[in-house]
């Protein structure tokens, strides 16, 4: 089960989103330096936040302290926090020393750091230094090239990274003063200093997406090659999807793994033995397209014909039953399970 809000036209479509805490608002990037915060049933628009010079390129919400982070193109993040007394969201400019846009970021699950991903080989970490008001960071440099994306080990000082030089690695997150003043064992991995890899893996392309499970037994990494590998136990599996691949990877549990990307429809994989691809998400349905008659067959004739080449019609090649119409550039928890958003304007609240 699916709905689908449009956000945007969909000429110009959406670069991020991620939900409030309690499911009341959603926070989206209009494919630009805009953040609008919106009523996530009417979606009224309740705040536009400008501070951006370039285009947002991940935002995230964190669940507990209800703090915002950004990232841009303008090689900036801000964390966002609400003033109910003025009833506005007040920016925080943080201090990323990057000198390429920044693609990713995602808040720690203790809310006491985040990370960023950028194109300048580099990893920024992130925390707030108290005594000088201000956020700080420390750098991740051992990447041979950009950083496409990020995810945090539940355990919180342990992050993986995807890069375009074809790797999944694992760092050592550890921050004293922070986490404490010596790192620990933690989430099954060696004690190492801050920056230390602690292990690392290769992929048949560029490595678009990370993901840790719940528990963090597994990691997850999608590849330009249309790949998805597996790690648990230092063990890798390697499926080949049967579509365009992957840009975003989420763990709904421990054994149910969902991804989207090029396709435009989220693949759901499952492990019972092994990791399997199971279906895809978004499933044709038969009367949808027995009920399209008129304008609406017209129109799935031509789509057909401009996306597939196809020349018989809606039945031979026609996408217009899916309820994404373009590449998806965002996948988050949401309420009733997950959401995706798109370059086709609209956000997808899927329930599995």
């Amino acid at each position: 089960m699916a709905t689908f809000q449009q956000l945007t036209d969909a000429t110009i479509g959406v670069s991020a989103h991620a939900w409030s805490p309690d499911g009341r608002e959603v926070a989206f990037a209009p494919n630009s330096h805009e953040l609008r915060i919106a009523d996530a049933t009417t979606l009224d628009i309740k705040h536009s936040l400008s501070e951006h010079d370039m285009l947002i390129s991940a935002i995230d919400w964190h669940p507990t302290s209800n703090y915002i982070v950004t990232c841009a193109h303008d090689r900036n993040a801000f964390v966002w926090s609400y003033d109910a007394e003025e009833k506005k969201w007040k920016p925080s400019l943080v201090i990323l020393r990057i000198e390429r846009a920044a693609l990713d970021c995602r808040w720690s699950l203790d809310g006491q750091k985040f990370a960023v991903a950028s194109s300048a080989k580099c990893v920024p970490v992130c925390y707030y230094e108290s005594d000088n008001n201000w956020w700080v960071s420390k750098m991740i440099k051992k990447h041979k090239s950009s950083v496409l994306s990020i995810a945090w080990h539940p355990c919180s000082t342990v992050l993986a990274t995807g890069s375009s030089d074809f790797r999944c690695r694992i760092f050592s997150a550890h921050v004293d003063g922070v986490d404490g003043d010596q790192p620990a064992e933690a989430g099954g991995y060696p004690s190492k200093p801050f920056g230390e890899v602690l292990a690392e893996f290769t992929c048949g392309g560029w490595v678009h997406g990370v993901a840790y499970s719940p528990s963090g037994a597994s990691l997850a990494f999608a590849g330009h090659d249309a790949s998805i590998s597996v790690v648990t136990n230092n063990v890798v599996q390697t499926l080949k999807l049967p579509c365009l691949p992957s840009l975003q990877l989420l763990f709904l549990d421990e054994t149910q793994l969902v991804g989207a990307g090029h396709d435009a429809n989220p693949a759901l994989f499952a492990k019972v033995d092994a990791w399997a691809f199971a279906r895809f998400i978004d499933e044709k349905k038969e009367a949808q397209e027995k009920a399209m008659t008129g304008v609406a067959a017209k129109m799935a004739m031509w789509q057909a014909k401009d996306k597939t080449g196809s020349v018989n019609g809606a039945s031979a090649g026609s996408t217009a039953w899916r309820k994404h119409q373009g590449p998806i550039t965002n996948l988050k928890k949401s309420p009733t399970g997950f959401s995706t958003s798109a370059l086709d304007g609209r956000l997808v609240a899927w329930s599995v």
